[in-house]
C-alpha cells in the first residue's frame, strides 16, 4: 500500500489528563518536529530558534506493531533521558517505556496553566507475544 497516497498511518495520541494517567509501551519510532501553535505557527525560543517536540510511536499491546503516540515536551523530555540514561537505554534499542503524569506543578508565569509533572522508567523491551498463526 502507498503511504503517501493513502494519507499514512495515523496513531492514537496519548492524552494525559489526570493526574495518575499512565502509559506502557516499546517504542517502535521516534521522530522530531517543528512545535506549532494552536494556529499552526512554528513556536519559537527567545532567540527565534524553533522549538521542538518528539513524537515516540509505541507498541501497548506487544504485538510489534505500534498502536498510541506520546507528544515528548516539556518536562516529559528531560523525565525521559534521564530514565534512559539510567537503564543505559537509547530510543533505537527499543526499550519499554512506562510514562506517569505524576502531579501539576507551579506556573511558571502568572496567568499560565500549571506544567504537567511525569515520572518514566525504562528497561529492556520484553520478548513479543507469539501467535498461534506464527507456526
Amino acid at each position: 500500500m502507498d503511504e503517501f497516497m493513502t494519507g499514512g498511518e495515523s496513531l492514537e495520541a496519548v492524552k494525559f489528563t489526570n493526574p495518575g494517567d499512565t502509559i506502557t509501551g516499546v517504542i517502535r519510532n521516534v521522530t522530531k518536529l517543528e512545535d506549532k501553535t494552536p494556529d499552526g505557527n512554528t513556536k519559537r525560543w527567545d532567540n527565534g530558534d524553533p522549538m521542538h517536540v518528539w513524537v515516540f510511536d509505541l507498541d501497548t499491546t506487544n504485538t510489534g506493531q505500534a498502536d498510541k503516540c506520546v507528544w515528548v515536551r516539556g518536562n516529559l523530555v528531560k523525565v525521559l533521558k534521564q530514565a534512559m540514561q539510567e537503564a543505559n537505554l537509547r530510543p533505537q534499542d527499543n526499550p519499554q517505556i512506562t510514562i506517569k503524569f505524576d502531579k501539576l506543578g507551579e506556573p511558571t508565569r502568572k496567568g499560565y496553566h500549571p506544567p504537567k509533572l511525569f515520572k518514566a522508567k525504562a528497561e529492556p523491551a520484553p520478548s513479543a507475544a507469539v501467535s498461534m498463526d506464527d507456526f
